[in-house]
């Protein structure tokens, strides 16, 4: 960090850099997980269906959210948890029907 005449703390543009280049890998690493994720969960759809369970599960939704709440709380509200892996969960479910369906 730079300070300037009047004090002020100020970030040079190099430090902005590495920062955003962190993130943006970090932002791809975050997208690896999530695909990890989906095949996971194809594969538990595939164990689902030999034993006759549905795809989707909102006790199961609402126990992950509520888990992942306590755990992030102090961080995260649950309305800013739920904007997070609602999509998510959506797009497993899409995933896992799209599999189903006759290529």
């Amino acid at each position: 960090m730079i300070f300037n005449d009047d004090g002020r703390c100020t970030v040079n543009s190099e430090v902005i850099q590495r920062l955003r280049s962190e993130i943006d890998a970090l932002d791809s690493e975050l997208l690896k997980l999530v695909e990890k994720r989906t095949q996971m969960v194809l594969q538990l759809a595939v164990a689902k269906r030999e034993q006759g369970v549905d795809d989707y599960d909102p006790v199961r939704e609402q126990a992950i959210l509520e888990s992942l709440y306590q755990e992030f709380s102090p961080t995260f509200t649950q309305q800013e948890i739920e904007a997070i892996f609602k999509p998510i969960f959506k797009a497993s479910l899409r995933v896992q029907q799209d599999k189903k369906k006759p290529a």
